[in-house]
C-alpha cells in the first residue's frame, strides 16, 4: 500500500462506519471494524478530531486555528470545507500531496507536504493518538498506532520541523488565567495548547473516583467546575498529577524535536503552576 493510500485508509476509518468500513479494517490489520456507537462515543465525547480543538487557544472549534489551516489550503488553490481542520480533511489533503510529490511534481508539492505536517498535522496529532490508545477500544487503538507511526515515519523523511510551528509559537499558556475567574481558568486548563493537557470526559470521571468526588455529568467545562467547587485542592493535586503523567511518553520522541519541546514544556510548567498554588487555594469564581 502506497502512503497515499494508507492516508485515505486512515481517514476512512476515522469516518463514521459504512459499507465499506470492514474492508478498511481489514486493509488496517484491525481486529474489527469500529461500530457506530464506538465511533460517536470516541470522536463525539470524549476525543475530538479537530486540529483547532488542539491548537487555538480556545480549545473549541473554529477560531485562529481553524481560519490558519483554512488559509493553507486556499493557498493550494483549494476551497475550504466547512470543517478544513478535521483530521480526515487534514488525512485527504496530505494524501493528495502526496500523489503529486510522488509523482514527481516538483519542489512546490514537497513544501506543501513538509508545511502541512510540520504546521497542521505533528503540531497536534501525536498527543491526540496517545490519547485514543489510552482511552478507545481496540479498533481505534490500533488505528492510532498506525496513524502514529505514519506521522513519524513522514517526520524521519522530511525532517522535523526546523522552527516551532505558528499554532503553537503564539499560543499563550494557563498562568495569566489563575486569577481571571473560574471559567477563564477551567477553559484554560481544557485547551490542550494553554495547559498541554488533553482531557476527556472519561479523565473528569477518573478523577471523580480518585477523589472519591461526585461526578456531575455535562460538557467538560461544567464536570470539572463541580469537582473545582467540591474540593478545589484536591483536584488541583489531581490536575498537576495528570500533566506528570502526560507528559511521560513524549520522552521517548526526543528533545530534538521542537513541537515535542513545547508540548513538555507546557505540560511540565502547568504541573508545576498547579502544584505551587497554596493550600486552601480557590481559584475564583466569574465575576
Amino acid at each position: 500500500m502506497s502512503r497515499a493510500e494508507l492516508c485515505r485508509t486512515l481517514a476512512a476509518i476515522g469516518a463514521t462506519p459504512g459499507a465499506a468500513t470492514a474492508h478498511h479494517a481489514e486493509v488496517l490489520g484491525l481486529q474489527r471494524s469500529p461500530t457506530t456507537a464506538e465511533h460517536t462515543e470516541l470522536f463525539s465525547f470524549q476525543l475530538y478530531p479537530y486540529a483547532s480543538v488542539h491548537l487555538g487557544p480556545e480549545g473549541k472549534l473554529g477560531g485562529v486555528a481553524r481560519d490558519r489551516i483554512a488559509g493553507f489550503l486556499r493557498a493550494l488553490q483549494v476551497v475550504p470545507p466547512p470543517e478544513p481542520d478535521h483530521l480526515i480533511v487534514l488525512l485527504d489533503a496530505y494524501a493528495q500531496l502526496l500523489d503529486l510529490d510522488d509523482g514527481g511534481a516538483g519542489s512546490r508539492a514537497r513544501h506543501a507536504r513538509t508545511v502541512l505536517l510540520h504546521e497542521h498535522l505533528a503540531s497536534w496529532l501525536p498527543r491526540f493518538t496517545h490519547r485514543v490508545a489510552e482511552l478507545a477500544p481496540e479498533p481505534y487503538r490500533r488505528w492510532a498506532g498506525v496513524l502514529d507511526d505514519l506521522i513519524d515515519a513522514e517526520t524521519a523523511l522530511l525532517g522535523v520541523a526546523p522552527t516551532l510551528p505558528a499554532h503553537l509559537r503564539e499560543a499563550p499558556d494557563l498562568h495569566g488565567l489563575v486569577d481571571e475567574g473560574r471559567d477563564a481558568f477551567v477553559d484554560g486548563v481544557l485547551a490542550p495548547v494553554r495547559s498541554g493537557l488533553v482531557l476527556a470526559r472519561a479523565d473528569l470521571a477518573r478523577a471523580a473516583r480518585d477523589l472519591d468526588l461526585g461526578l456531575r455529568i455535562g460538557e467538560r467545562a461544567y464536570t470539572l467546575t463541580a469537582l473545582l467547587e467540591q474540593d478545589a485542592d484536591a483536584t488541583l493535586r489531581w490536575l498537576a498529577d495528570e500533566a506528570r503523567r502526560q507528559s511521560r511518553p513524549l520522552d521517548r520522541r526526543g528533545s530534538e524535536d521542537p513541537t515535542v519541546r513545547f508540548w513538555q514544556q507546557r505540560l511540565d510548567a502547568t504541573a508545576g503552576l498547579l502544584a505551587s498554588l497554596p493550600p486552601t487555594h480557590e481559584v475564583p469564581a466569574a465575576g
